[in-house]
C-alpha cells in the first residue's frame, strides 16, 4: 500500500478542494497523511449563526476536522501551529525546513498540497511554494532513490482550459471520486462551523450528493507526466 501525503493551510481544504480523492485512498486501504499548517481560527465563518468566538473556534474546527478525517480515513493528522492567516509572513527556510521534517518522517509516495500561483488564498499560495522547495530538498539531499510524486490542487476550470495557465494538457491527473462522494459529504458535514450556510449540503443525502462532481483534479509538478487518471 502507498502513502499520500496532504500538506494543506487549513481545517476543510482537504474536503472542499480534495476530500474525494483522499476519501478513495483511504478507503482503499492506502495510508493518507494530512498535515494542516493551521487551525483556522481566524476564519469568517464562526458557525450560521454564529455559535463560537475566537477563543473557541481553534478547538472546534480542530474537532471538526477530526471528525471530517474519519469520513475520508484519513488516519494521520498533524498541524504545523501556525497563526491561521500568518503563514505567508513565515520566514520561508523554517516553513520549508519543517515541512522537510514531516516528508522525511512521513516517507511518502505522493504529496499534495497547493500551487504557489493559483492556490488564490495567501495562505495557501504560500503553503504550496514551501512544500514544493522542501520536496525539492528531499530528492536531492535526503533521498535520491524516491519516486515521490508532487502534485498541485487543481480547480475544475484551470484543469478544462490548461493553456490559459501555461500547463500542459500532460500535466493533469484525473480522479475518477463519484463511488467516494458520500464520504466526502460526510466530511463537507463535519466542518459545520463553515459549512452550515450552505443549506443544500443539508438536504437529503441523494439531493446534496448530486451538487459533487464526478472528478477531482491535480497538476503533477515534475516530469515526466506518467499519472493521468492516478496519484500513485
Amino acid at each position: 500500500m502507498a502513502t499520500i501525503m496532504a500538506v494543506l493551510a487549513h481545517p476543510d481544504d482537504e474536503t472542499f478542494i480534495c476530500g474525494g480523492t483522499l476519501a478513495k485512498y483511504g478507503h482503499e486501504g492506502h495510508r493518507v497523511v494530512l498535515v494542516s499548517a493551521t487551525k483556522g481560527e481566524m476564519g469568517r465563518r464562526m458557525g450560521v449563526p454564529p455559535t463560537e468566538t475566537r477563543e473557541s473556534i481553534p478547538m472546534v474546527r480542530e474537532l471538526e476536522l477530526t471528525s471530517a478525517c474519519r469520513a475520508l480515513k484519513i488516519e494521520d493528522l498533524r498541524f504545523l501551529e501556525i497563526r491561521d492567516k500568518l503563514v505567508e509572513i513565515q520566514p520561508f527556510h523554517v516553513l520549508t525546513d519543517r515541512i522537510l521534517e514531516q516528508i522525511i518522517d512521513v516517507k511518502p509516495d505522493a504529496i499534495i498540497t497547493f500551487h504557489e500561483v493559483l492556490g488564490g488564498h495567501p495562505d495557501h499560495c504560500a503553503i504550496g511554494k514551501a512544500t514544493k522547495e522542501a520536496y525539492h530538498s528531499y530528492q536531492k539531499q535526503v533521498d535520491a532513490a524516491s519516486k515521490a510524486k508532487l502534485f498541485y490542487l487543481c480547480w475544475e476550470s484551470v484543469a478544462k482550459n490548461v493553456s490559459d495557465y501555461g500547463l500542459s494538457p500532460k500535466q493533469i491527473t484525473k480522479i475518477e471520486v463519484k463511488p467516494y462522494n458520500q464520504f466526502k459529504l460526510q466530511a463537507f458535514r463535519a466542518h459545520k462551523t463553515q459549512s452550515g450556510m450552505d443549506e443544500w449540503l443539508w438536504k437529503r443525502d441523494e439531493v446534496s450528493i448530486k451538487r459533487f462532481g464526478a472528478h477531482e483534479y491535480f497538476i503533477q509538478a515534475v516530469p515526466p507526466y506518467d499519472y493521468p487518471n492516478s496519484l500513485i
